[in-house]
């Protein structure tokens, strides 16, 4: 099945250039203390094309919002290596060793009242379906949030499992999919522009119509990767 479009009217995305270090990303991701289930993970991830688009430099502030796992959140850790702060939101640490690092702040606040800005990068995998799902939350004004507390030159870079065209948020619940032009043109309302798309994570045969957590699709969805920017006046 075909994987729905990357596009808007008259909007031109620029392709990608990784900017970041490659040897940090590469220290950061061949690390012998990543766990062996981080590892397994890698080859539908593909963490060093995303590092490469996320672009963390020393002393950055990260913040990984709905953090998991927290296998971004070592990865980010890691790049920085002990400067600047990765701010861990809602993420389930307990598990992972990360004794090394002095710079991991969790946060619990969904709507980020715990964080201060001004922050450099926002960062969110798989996770704007589940936000969706939250009645309660109103997502423009997190959106708006997000665009107060990052820097003028950061970004909000947002991962997620794609849905079919003209699906839009109906499949969020059942199928954990989100149409990606249903989540840019809502990310666009909140004052940001699109800075770049990536097919890195694509995949044109996924089933659109079968969950992601299903045995052939889990880690093999087709993903869209947007990368924003504050809206230049």
């Amino acid at each position: 099945m075909k994987s729905a479009p990357f596009f808007i009217a008259t909007l031109l995305v620029s392709s990608l250039t990784a900017s970041a270090n490659p040897l940090s990303i590469t220290n950061a991701v061949q690390n012998p203390n990543r766990t062996a289930q981080d590892i397994a993970r890698d080859a539908g991830r593909k963490p060093a094309d995303i590092l490469a688009i996320v672009d963390v430099k020393a002393d950055m502030k990260v913040v990984d919002y709905l953090a998991g796992g927290g296998y971004y959140t070592e990865l980010f850790a890691r790049l920085l290596n002990n400067s600047g702060t990765v701010f861990s939101v809602k993420g389930k640490l307990e598990s992972r060793n990360l004794s090394e690092f002095k710079n991991i702040k969790p946060l619990t606040s969904l709507e980020l009242d715990d964080l201060e800005g001004p922050v450099d990068r926002i960062f969110t995998a798989l996770n704007y379906h589940d936000l969706v799902n939250k009645a309660n939350l109103d997502r423009q004004t997190l959106l708006k949030s997000m665009h107060q507390k990052l820097s003028d030159d950061g970004y909000l870079i947002i991962i997620d499992h794609n849905a079919g065209p003209g699906m839009g948020i109906s499949q969020t619940k059942k199928l954990h999919r989100v149409e990606n032009s249903f989540v840019l043109n809502e990310v666009l309302k909140a004052g940001f522009e699109l800075d770049m798309s990536s097919s890195v994570l694509a995949n044109a045969k996924d089933d659109y119509r079968l969950d992601v957590w299903q045995p052939t699709t889990k880690g093999n969805t087709d993903r869209f990767v947007y990368r924003f920017k504050k809206r230049t006046l």
